[in-house]
């Protein structure tokens, strides 16, 4: 038996019996190289790892280009802990579904933020939910550039009817790390809150997902205003509702 063979059992056997909560995120890292790196110890990468990128979740969240060139990293490894990110992601939005409730901003911010605060590019999501408040589907609508993301108004109209949603949340993520909303921001709020209604869906939230912070359109009472105002499309731009 290798050195590092007794090494790798007993992590096994404290990840048996503790679970992997028990491990640091070093270890985690150790654990996860075990199928890739079989013949030499996995600590030294592991720290590297961490000291390149500066978290566990930034490692997951990493190109499979950046993570090649830590010494140490081969492809199928790279490749491995490329997807992890987006592997833990597709698990919290598809097997938790049942019971998530996204009725208000809390309950939105507290499923998003896993997913959404650390990603390095924009993206714009869609929450579905039944009469309760309860989720039934989350579909990730758009994956954009750094920065800058664009979303098809008409095409979410289709899907909250294709779906039979009572009610949708938007949701979109700021890279740079500032929460507030742009112009853009708001101006695609209005055109989907207007198409949404105009087909009997309620967009009741709209948030802005940071890394350590978050905007709601609801709780800033965006939304009141709008549901208040009187709205009309002019020549494809929405007026007559006051900021």
């Amino acid at each position: 038996m290798a050195v590092h063979d007794g090494h790798r059992e007993r992590m096994r056997e404290r990840i048996t019996d503790f679970g992997i909560e028990s491990l640091r995120d070093h270890e985690v890292l150790e654990f996860l190289l075990f199928a890739y790196v079989p013949r030499r110890n996995t600590n030294e990468l592991a720290h590297d790892l961490l000291q390149a990128f500066g978290s566990l979740a930034s490692v997951f969240d990493a190109s499979v280009e950046r993570l090649e060139k830590v010494k140490g990293m081969s492809h199928n490894a790279a490749v491995y802990f490329s997807s992890m990110g987006d592997i833990s992601r597709r698990y919290l939005s598809q097997d938790r579904n049942a019971s998530i409730y996204i009725g208000n901003a809390k309950g939105c911010v507290d499923y998003l933020s896993p997913i959404l605060a650390t990603k390095t590019r924009e993206e714009v999501h869609l929450l579905i939910a039944d009469s309760l408040g309860m989720m039934t589907k989350h579909i990730v609508l758009d994956k954009g550039i750094v920065n800058e993301s664009h979303c098809n108004v008409r095409a979410i109209a289709d899907i909250a009817l294709n779906h039979e949603a009572v009610s949708v949340v938007l949701a979109h993520n700021h890279p740079s790390g500032k929460a507030n909303p742009s112009l853009a921001d708001i101006d695609m709020t209005k055109r989907v809150y207007v198409v949404l209604n105009g087909v009997g869906v309620r967009l009741t939230e709209h948030v802005i997902i940071s890394r350590n912070s978050y905007y709601s359109f609801f709780e800033e009472g965006v939304l009141d205003k709008l549901n208040n105002s009187v709205v009309s499309i002019v020549g494809g731009r929405i007026k007559d509702v006051d900021y």
